[in-house]
């Protein structure tokens, strides 16, 4: 089928993130994203069952595109949070597609960068510059997702990797103390390790021995001064591990925080010393200064993303 044809096809785009998934309808004539719905994956045994679910509720699309949360290397795919694991050749068949295209989930919100509207991002802070270009993007949820749209001045490119699991950086002699006992207890720390809803958890555990079962009984413990001390913590690490990765990336566009746990703490994070920690890069405060720094609160940049590389990546439209 040529590329005008698939771009007036029906399409299935599914965000699967290790907690849940966002699955809708897509017709990339019109970017439209139709039929949202939202799914526990809990619920589900696999990613089939819970794909062929969505498929049987309405208008059954010819093609499909998946961000998932997992290094995509192959047709072989292994969730990194998740027992779920598939091959891409294996699934376009059971799903009775004529194609399926598997990304990584960060992949997709690089993708959906130059998409991202205004009205769908919270400032933190002030930058003394806001520029064209290159955009990183990283995201705390379950684990912690990274990716970036390089600006070429002309198309650009979306990249992509694992720099979730890039080695913590400490600062100060508190931060040497809390990642030692996190090695201490599961060896290699790296920024998921902390930056994570399960590293909300082990950070609480590292700074004040208490044992939480769940990230949001300290994200929303706002009261208790533990609670706040973790989540002021895990602000200053997040602003670490930002500024790094714009840095790395030349982020001049903005960095741009997504996942599942910030956009549900905006007023936190801006009251938070993230943005000074962000800055705080010596000789370079004044590069560090005009790199703006967002939370995008768009609920489905996932979706979005996948929109943009269907017609960007598969129909060069």
């Amino acid at each position: 089928m040529n590329a005008e044809l698939k771009a007036d096809s029906l399409w299935l785009i599914a965000d699967v993130g290790a907690t849940s998934a966002r699955c809708a309808r897509y017709r990339p004539s019109d970017r439209r994203i139709a039929d949202l719905a939202i799914y526990k994956n809990d619920d589900f045994a696999d990613l089939r069952t819970l794909l062929e679910g969505y498929l049987e509720t309405g208008e059954r699309p010819r093609y499909a595109a998946v961000a998932i949360a997992a290094p995509i290397s192959g047709d072989d795919v292994r969730m990194t949070n998740r027992e779920w694991q598939f091959n891409r050749l294996e699934l376009t068949q059971q799903l009775r597609l004529e194609d399926l295209h598997v990304i990584n989930d960060f992949h997709a919100v690089a993708f959906a960068l130059p998409d991202i509207r205004n009205k769908d991002l919270a400032e933190v802070g002030k930058a003394s510059a806001y520029r064209k270009g290159t955009r990183a993007t990283l995201g705390p949820g379950t684990g912690l997702g990274v990716g970036a749209w390089v600006d070429d001045g002309e198309r650009g490119v979306a990249m992509v990797g694992e720099g979730g699991h890039v080695t913590l950086p400490a600062r100060n002699e508190e931060e040497d103390r809390i990642i030692q006992r996190l090695r201490e207890r599961f060896g290699h720390c790296s920024a998921e390790r902390v930056l994570s809803g399960p590293g909300i958890v082990a950070l609480h555990n590292a700074m004040h021995g208490d044992e939480m079962k769940t990230s949001r009984e300290i994200t929303s413990g706002t009261v208790d001064p533990k609670c706040r001390a973790t989540m002021e913590q895990f602000f200053r690490f997040l602003g670490s591990v930002a500024a790094d990765l714009a840095m790395t990336t030349g982020a001049l566009g903005g960095v741009y925080i997504a996942g599942g746990i910030v956009p549900d703490h905006i007023e936190q994070i801006r009251a938070s010393t993230f943005r000074e920690r962000f800055e705080d890069k010596n000789r370079y405060r004044g590069y560090m200064q005009a790199i703006p720094t967002y939370v995008i609160t768009d609920p489905t940049p996932g979706l979005t993303g996948l929109g943009a590389y269907i017609r960007r990546r598969v129909l060069s439209l």
